[in-house]
């Protein structure tokens, strides 16, 4: 039996179970015999490279979270040091080492919703049917904990928001001073950065005066077509289209909707032109 193959079929068997879903459910999505997976999951049999692609989509997680562990990665905390160390912030960096080490030391939580990851609003859209939401406002917390996040807190400065995807679960950090409707678009943001798998390790949003702005700067890592990604998935599920539509049918005005929905006059607003309703 092949060592790695061993590790492969392991982490497969065990997203499957997760999911509910049988040896034959999941040949059965892939187009392959119950044999093959049977083999794979026992490591008699290595995936090829299409294989191995096909099986992280159906099961919805990114390729590297079925691979072997690979010895001499570079630990996270460290990774973290180094993009604070690329913006000149070293008390930033011993922040985020310290935060990381104690994440990685929290209990795996369960995982109750596992999304496969999508667009941005079909991602959000499949969150709230798996967990039955149908009114306002949007439970964000307990949606974070049941896709298995844990949230941590943490006394940062000069970040907006912070996802680690550790190998005991993902934990997020959000700033507890922030106003209430600006803590949950932040969660759901992070959520939206873990469930469109934008980072193998770490995806941070930073603030303040290291904020990227408009003539670039910012980290190594920063997108901003993940963070645009990561605005429209919250934007969706917080302020999911059709329930938006049908509470704008009876509160024509739209501070009144924000309360609802808790979320900001501002991020209603904007949903409400971005949706084109008046």
């Amino acid at each position: 039996m092949n060592g790695n193959a061993a590790q492969v079929g392991q982490r497969i068997r065990a997203i499957r179970e997760a999911l509910g879903w049988t040896q034959g459910e999941l040949a059965t999505r892939l187009q392959r015999t119950q044999t093959a997976v049977s083999y794979w999951e026992s490591g008699r049999r290595s995936l090829s490279l299409d294989d191995l692609v096909d099986t992280a989509q159906v099961l919805g997680v990114a390729t590297s979270e079925l691979l072997p562990d690979r010895p001499g990665r570079q630990p996270v905390p460290a990774l973290l040091r180094s993009v604070a160390d690329h913006v000149d912030a070293s008390q930033l960096a011993d922040q985020l080492e310290d935060f990381a080490l104690h994440a990685e030391a929290l209990p795996r939580p369960p995982v109750r919703w596992r999304i496969p990851p999508a667009s941005p609003r079909d991602t959000a859209d499949a969150l709230l049917e798996a967990a039955d939401i149908t009114s306002p406002p949007v439970p964000i917390r307990a949606l974070v904990r049941d896709c298995g996040v844990q949230i941590l807190a943490w006394d940062f400065q000069d970040i907006d928001g912070l996802v680690l995807e550790l190998d005991a679960g993902a934990v997020i950090w959000v700033n507890e001073e922030q106003a209430p409707t600006r803590k949950r678009f932040t969660l759901a943001h992070e959520l939206g950065h873990h469930l469109l798998r934008h980072a193998d390790t770490f995806h941070l949003d930073l603030g303040g005066d290291l904020a990227p702005n408009a003539t670039g700067g910012g980290h190594p890592a920063y997108d901003w077509r993940a963070e645009r990604a990561a605005n429209e998935f919250a934007a969706n599920l917080l302020m999911p289209a059709a329930m938006v539509r049908r509470y704008a049918s009876t509160l024509t005005d739209a501070g009144a909707l924000a309360s609802t929905f808790k979320v900001s006059p501002a991020a209603m607003g904007f949903r409400l032109a971005a949706l084109q309703i008046k």
